[in-house]
């Protein structure tokens, strides 16, 4: 019997041996364990903190359309593309004359000394929408889609149908980003895409009336380029470029230009900043700033305005007026308005109805002396129809202008609006 109790007591010594080492074992695995979550916890933070940006522009969402990601899934001819999201930013009816001061901030970039130096190209997102800057100049993307030229096509047939027998002239104006050489290497880093608008245009001619007469002005521009045709700082065309465009258009309606020569060409900014600068506050392009001159067409022929305003009328005298503060673009017919009544010194059998974007404005300035009433409906602000207006008596021709940005994007449902549909 005591061999027994004896070998039950070795047994419990050796359990309780393996007990005590199991634990110890655990023990130091739970400290192990500890101390590795500790350790790991203290670098993610680290690493965390590290790589975290100065500034984050995140165009990750809805705005410019990707380089590599522009494709037709509407149509075979591969030289249409998507629409672009972005809103058309020549036409916004906000104020010209704020700088939107957040939008550098999300577009620059920090140096080792903490100060914030702005990209030499990038999108900034602003009030406008998207702006895409490229050492100092800015440029508004360009892309059309095969429905938004049928689109398109189908409202200007329209006014043609309801404006009967007048004659019906169509000009697409190109814009900057057409002529402007940016490396192919930087527009697909900045995915910063603009389709081709010789391509565009082509593909309107060809789906319009035959009794609609095209203004073709490309070739012009393609000419002129070097001349200044266009602003860095706004999205607009200059006083030049619009009587290129107006020699064009005499030479298509059969009229007699007045030359050039014989308008006073005045200076009234050489220091114009336009709607890219004040929606980006870009310090580079505020560095190359505009020169903003004009012919001074009110010197040589006498006009009148009747200005629809709201709900009221203003008349006030001339088409051209360099006191228009903030905001010199004003300097062709006065300001932004739904509708401008003209009334001229020219040829009183002809009367010419104009509808179209801000490209509308200067060019208007030089038919002063070709026709005796002109009638300016701006089809942004136009809320009303003008089939009335169309079918008509009171004018002899019609002409849709437009920058090719607009034309690819909002035109043809504001067209469609006016038409009554």
């Amino acid at each position: 019997m005591d061999e027994n109790r004896l070998v039950r007591a070795n047994k419990n010594d050796n359990s309780i041996k393996i007990m005590i080492a199991v634990i110890a074992v655990l023990s130091l695995l739970i400290v192990g364990l500890a101390l590795y979550l500790l350790v790991f916890s203290k670098n993610s933070n680290n690493t965390q903190n590290n790589s975290e940006p100065a500034s984050v522009n995140d165009d990750s969402g809805e705005g410019p359309a990707s380089y590599a990601d522009i494709s037709d899934t509407e149509s075979d001819d591969e030289s249409v593309t998507d629409e672009s999201p972005e809103p058309y930013s020549g036409e916004s009816q906000d104020d010209p004359s704020y700088v939107d001061e957040s939008s550098p901030a999300e577009s620059s970039v920090e140096e080792s000394s903490g100060e914030y130096v702005e990209p030499e190209h990038g999108w900034v997102i602003n009030y406008l929408g998207y702006t895409y800057l490229y050492k100092g100049y800015g440029f508004e993307q360009f892309t059309f889609s095969s429905n938004i030229v049928n689109k398109y096509t189908d409202s200007l047939n329209k006014i043609k149908q309801l404006a009967g027998s007048k004659r019906v002239y169509n000009i697409l104006v190109p814009t900057n980003c057409e002529f402007f050489t940016i490396p192919a290497s930087v527009k697909q880093e900045d995915d910063f895409y603009c389709a081709s608008q010789r391509k565009f245009m082509n593909n309107v001619y060809a789906k319009t009336d035959s009794s609609i007469i095209n203004v073709d002005v490309y070739n012009t521009f393609e000419t002129h380029y070097d001349e200044k045709l266009f602003f860095n700082s706004d999205p607009n065309y200059t006083h030049l470029a619009a009587y290129y465009v107006y020699l064009d258009y005499c030479k298509a309606a059969g009229i007699t230009p007045i030359v050039a020569g014989m308008y006073t060409q005045k200076l009234l900014n050489n220091q114009f900043l336009g709607k890219f600068f004040t929606a980006t506050g870009s310090e580079r392009v505020m560095k190359n700033a505009d020169r903003f001159d004009y012919f001074d067409i009110d010197e040589a022929y006498t006009a009148t305005e009747k200005v629809y305003r709201g709900s009221g009328i203003v008349n006030r005298t001339g088409v051209i007026f360099a006191d228009t503060g903030s905001y010199n673009y004003y300097t062709f017919l006065g300001e932004d308005a739904k509708r401008i009544d003209i009334t001229a010194a020219g040829d009183a059998s002809r009367s010419l109805l104009v509808i179209g974007d801000s490209s509308a404005a200067p060019f208007i300035t030089f038919l002063v002396p070709n026709y005796g009433k002109i009638t300016y409906i701006n089809p942004q602000l136009y809320n009303d129809s003008i089939a009335d207006m169309l079918a008509g008596d009171g004018f002899t021709d019609v002409v849709i202008i437009t920058y090719n940005t607009y034309a690819g994007r909002l035109l043809h449902s504001d067209l469609a609006k006016l038409a009554g549909n």
